[in-house]
């Protein structure tokens, strides 16, 4: 089954290459949806996959995430599903 979540990931994250390297990694996997610069400073993921992926990624951002990111605090909250195929860096 497939569920979405909507992270929103703090600290230095911005100006690093959180997004790139965060789209590379789920390159690897079979998650869809995407990731983008929030106003405030953080990152936010919109990701849908199953469950056990998500919790791959989740172990990957309490891990750290990239490498020249660091990672203060994240949150996860469910979201809609939403229909994609792949999934990319979106700039709002």
């Amino acid at each position: 089954m497939t569920v979405g979540r909507e992270y929103i990931i703090q600290g230095r994250v911005q100006g690093v290459g959180f997004r790139f390297h965060t789209y590379q990694w789920m390159q690897k996997k079979t998650i869809t949806g995407y990731v983008w610069n929030r106003e405030d400073g953080s990152v936010g993921i919109k990701a849908f996959g199953n469950e056990l992926d998500l919790q791959n990624l989740e172990r990957w951002l309490e891990a750290g995430g990239p490498i020249g990111s660091k990672i203060t605090f994240w949150s996860a909250t469910p979201c809609q599903y939403e229909q994609m195929t792949n999934f990319s860096i979106r700039h709002f």
